[in-house]
């Protein structure tokens, strides 16, 4: 079978207390986040595979892949590093591979969105193939949560060195600069990260639409919920 033209980036970090989710943890503790966060992993591990419309890869922040993402991101999953540099270097050196590896269309998603479903990703693949040279995801603290472009498109036009990451302006500076260098650039549906407690609300207010959505995460954050409430 023909390997898919189409390859989704899913960026993410070894659930370490104290490693991840530090705004987060400095609400909830540590643990707690990690926990959360290990939560998050599962279920977009689960949700966000299509072998035979793309290819997932995931693409952890360490070295190496530690022991968690090893066990919870199997085939059809691949694994690679992101290497080093600023985000926007990271977020470009993944669109780069992909490209050699023969991939046209990129999305790379934050595994801090675990209400990312394998139909934000068709959407975001199914704009690619029309008239978007450029997809977002936002995020409502102004910033994405899956980006995606076509082969036609510079990356560093999308992330370049004045993009203000984790900030309100995210979205807007990616954004303003692809549109200055004339690509057409798409915004999808919304779909919230977890920075920080209030995200948790958020996330939670979708569980009440759809009873099947993050079920791991559902269960962490009940739980989550029920020890704080003790």
């Amino acid at each position: 079978m023909n390997a898919p033209v189409r390859r989704l980036v899913l960026f993410a970090r070894e659930p370490v207390p104290g490693r991840v989710k530090t705004r987060l943890a400095r609400e909830v503790g540590a643990a707690a986040a990690a926990s959360l966060y290990e939560a998050f992993l599962s279920d977009l591990a689960a949700a966000l595979t299509s072998p035979e419309n793309w290819e997932a890869v995931l693409s952890y922040a360490e070295l190496e892949a530690g022991p968690a993402l090893r066990a919870t991101f199997r085939p059809p999953w691949d694994l690679m590093p992101q290497g080093e540099g600023s985000l926007g270097d990271r977020l470009a050196r993944a669109v780069v591979r992909a490209r050699g590896a023969g991939r046209r269309d990129v999305l790379v998603a934050g595994s801090d969105a675990p209400t990312l479903t394998v139909e934000d990703v068709s959407e975001a693949f199914r704009a690619l193939q029309g008239d978007s040279d450029i997809v977002f995801a936002p995020a409502p603290d102004g910033g994405f949560s899956l980006v995606g472009m076509r082969g036609n498109v510079d990356p560093a036009a999308v992330f370049p060195a004045g993009v203000r990451w984790s900030s309100e302006h995210a979205l807007d500076d990616s954004r303003s600069s692809a549109e200055a260098k004339g690509y057409h650039v798409r915004l999808l549906s919304t779909v919230p990260d977890v920075d920080e407690i209030g995200d948790l609300r958020r996330v939670e207010a979708l569980f009440a639409a759809d009873p099947h959505l993050a079920p791991a995460t559902r269960h962490a954050l009940l739980s989550f919920i029920g020890r704080s409430a003790g």
